[in-house]
Parts: C-alpha cells; sequence; structure tokens
C-alpha cells in the first residue's frame, strides 16, 4: 500500500503597513519602508513553490520582497485572499467606530465580534465561510506542489479555524504578526479516510 500524497501549504502574513496612530488601517495601505530580515522567513519556504496572492497591495509588495529568492513555480492572484473590508471604518479614528459598537456584546480577543459587519463592510463570519471554500477548492485538486499564501491576518485566523474545526467566536482572537507563517499539511481527501481529517497543523508562528 502506497502511502497517501501529502500537499504542503504556506500561508504568509504581509509586512508592515503605513497607517495612523489611533486609526484602523485604510483599505489598501502600502508597506513600511524597510529594511526588513527577510532571511529567517525565506528560509522556511520552498522555493518553485506556487504561490497564491490576494491582490492588495501590500500582499503584492511583500511578494516582490520574496520572489527573487524564492522563484515561485507559478503565480496567482486571488480575491477570494483579500482581508475582511472594514468598508466605511477604514482609516477612521478607533475612538469613533468604538461608539458605533461599544453597546454590542464584546468579545475578550477581538475589537469586534465575528458576526460584526461595518457599514459597506464584511462580517469576519463571512470571511469565515469564504476562506473554508477556497480551502475546501484546494482539498479537492490535486496539488503535490508546496502552495505558498502571501495573504492577510484575518485570513489566516480563518484558515486555522477551519483547519482545526474552530467556530468563529473563537478563530477571531487568533493574533497573526506580520511575517508570520501558518505551515499545514493536506492530505488528498480520497485517501484521508481514517480520523482527523485531510488538514494537518505542521507550526505556526
Amino acid at each position: 500500500m502506497t502511502h497517501p500524497a501529502i500537499t504542503e501549504l504556506y500561508f504568509v502574513r504581509h509586512a508592515p503597513v503605513i497607517k495612523r496612530e489611533e486609526h484602523l488601517p485604510p483599505h489598501d495601505p502600502p508597506i513600511k519602508d524597510g529594511p526588513f530580515d527577510l532571511a529567517p522567513l525565506k528560509n522556511r519556504l520552498p522555493k518553485h513553490a506556487d504561490w497564491h496572492i490576494s491582490p492588495l497591495l501590500r500582499t503584492r509588495q511583500t511578494a516582490d520582497l520574496l520572489m527573487p529568492d524564492l522563484v515561485p513555480g507559478s503565480v496567482t492572484f486571488d480575491d477570494r485572499l483579500v482581508e475582511m473590508s472594514f468598508g466605511d471604518w477604514h482609516d477612521q479614528p478607533v475612538s469613533d467606530v468604538w461608539t458605533e459598537i461599544a453597546d454590542g456584546p464584546r468579545h475578550n480577543w477581538s475589537f469586534i465580534m465575528p458576526e460584526t459587519q461595518p457599514p459597506g463592510g464584511e462580517s469576519f463570519t463571512s470571511q469565515y465561510q469564504r476562506i473554508g471554500g477556497w480551502l475546501n477548492d484546494k482539498a479537492a485538486l490535486r496539488a503535490n506542489n508546496p502552495q505558498i499564501i502571501i495573504t492577510h491576518a484575518g485570513v489566516i485566523s480563518a484558515a486555522l479555524g477551519h483547519i482545526l474545526g474552530l467556530p468563529p467566536q473563537r478563530a477571531i482572537g487568533i493574533s497573526v504578526k506580520n511575517f508570520a507563517v501558518l505551515h499545514v499539511n493536506l492530505m488528498e481527501p480520497e485517501r484521508a479516510t481514517g480520523a482527523g481529517g485531510p488538514w494537518q497543523m505542521v507550526s505556526f508562528g
């Protein structure tokens, strides 16, 4: 009996961005000027992987920093990998936004509840479902080549929550630092018939 095929996926959060103190971030800010010590990150990631990149500016700029040394085998920009939109709250003072949500239920580890939908924006619950759909699509495809996903904190929180079977209320509290890497394995689903499902978290941080 042969072993099932395993696909490695590496979710990478983008570089720090330019934003105003005490404000929610803009919708599509650029990354800060470096220099960044990227050697430890590059050493964790495989060369010639298939890359999936959020089309927002900060993720494209982060990918540009890494591509020359890691030499992607293919590059795809995917709208499903964008960060949750704060809609009208982007680039607004935190104190102003807080007045709109202060009377609602509170979360111990997040500014908002997963079901909170900013005006003109998206809730984390919707993002969680969106990323779950993306992961399900990846699981349905045979791809033994390593996959690198350059994306955002909310996407990585949602991905880890989906893989571990956490509800959105738990997943939204997962903290993801800039340049953090979530490394997961995907077993070909038709062979993942035992306990534990097709996904395995290898490392995070």
